[in-house]
């Protein structure tokens, strides 16, 4: 019993020393930031004394009763990230089953595709800036049959959020891409060939097998791409900074400037930050219980 309960004791020992240092680390440098953030939301420190008031639930009433600008960017991240997680996916998924259904240069089209995710987007986002001020504008004037191209990309209040949008699809495909393929190629042929005897082909093979047995797949793109839109930040501060005005302006950008900015209303940055990350847990929490739930039916 004594050797067994050593045993047991020196097994827990080891585990823990393995884990120990990773959990220092994460304990230090994300659990408690994490709870000094929330802690520094009920207050007005501006970022830069040493004390800070205690101003209670002050932050939270403002921001959801006198804070146009944040609500603003509220709706303007959920556009964006609607937009990109449904067409990201969608097409991601359509090339994935174009590209291992037969097609040559496999390998070529995998590569193609996923170069532009090896950037950093602050690199993609000048990338398309001068895209969009110089070089569509000159293919544009090549021809009277392309003189649609010629417009304010990014200048427009009403064109400069669906060219953030398409950019940012642009970027992420070929990640999305990568993880479908190799869902694609983790089904059993011989499910695929007992659908095609039972007269399953095209689009209702497609949507009868192959999409429920890409489920766990489908899960981890839809919860990547949901959490990566929602905190969206660098590609909209490259490309457009937040405007026109505040035409594209993320909660994530929005923080910053709270927080950062001419106001220096950090403890206020704070409470819009916490906002933002229950937000994400909500959003995330429902999407995997629903996708969750699909896998179990496939």
């Amino acid at each position: 019993m004594n050797s067994r309960l050593y045993a047991e004791r020196k097994q827990t020992g080891s585990l823990l020393l393995f884990i120990g240092p990773f959990l220092i680390v994460f304990a230090v440098f994300f659990l408690y930031p994490l709870a000094r953030g929330v802690v520094l939301s009920f207050t007005d420190w501006n970022g830069i004394e040493r004390t800070a008031a205690f101003n209670g639930i002050q932050n939270y009433v403002e921001l959801f009763t006198d804070d146009n600008r944040f609500l603003h960017s509220l709706w303007i991240t959920f556009i964006f990230t609607a937009c990109t997680v449904v067409i990201s996916n969608f097409v991601s998924l359509l090339l994935a089953v174009v590209i291992e259904s037969g097609t040559k240069f496999k390998n070529t089209l995998r590569t193609l595709f996923f170069l532009p995710y090896i950037f950093s987007l602050v690199v993609v986002g000048f990338t398309w800036k001068i895209m969009y001020i110089e070089i569509v504008p000159d293919i544009a004037k090549l021809s009277k049959l392309l003189q649609f191209l010629n417009l304010d990309y990014i200048g427009n209040p009403y064109l400069a959020l669906y060219s953030v949008i398409i950019m940012n699809i642009w970027f992420g495909i070929g990640y999305y891409l990568i993880i479908y393929l190799a869902g694609i190629q983790t089904i059993d042929s011989s499910v695929m060939e007992a659908a095609s005897i039972d007269g399953a082909v095209g689009w209702r093979r497609f949507s009868s097998i192959t999409v429920p047995l890409l489920m766990p797949s489908i899960s981890i793109c839809v919860f990547t791409s949901i959490t990566g839109s929602l905190k969206i930040f660098d590609a909209i501060f490259v490309l457009t900074g937040g405007g026109p005005g505040y035409s594209t302006e993320s909660i994530a950008l929005n923080i910053y400037y709270e927080a950062f900015g001419t106001a220096n209303r950090f403890g206020y940055g704070m409470a819009k930050s916490v906002v933002l990350g229950a937000v994400i847990l909500i959003i995330s929490y429902f999407q995997l219980k629903f996708f969750s739930s699909r896998e179990v039916e496939a």
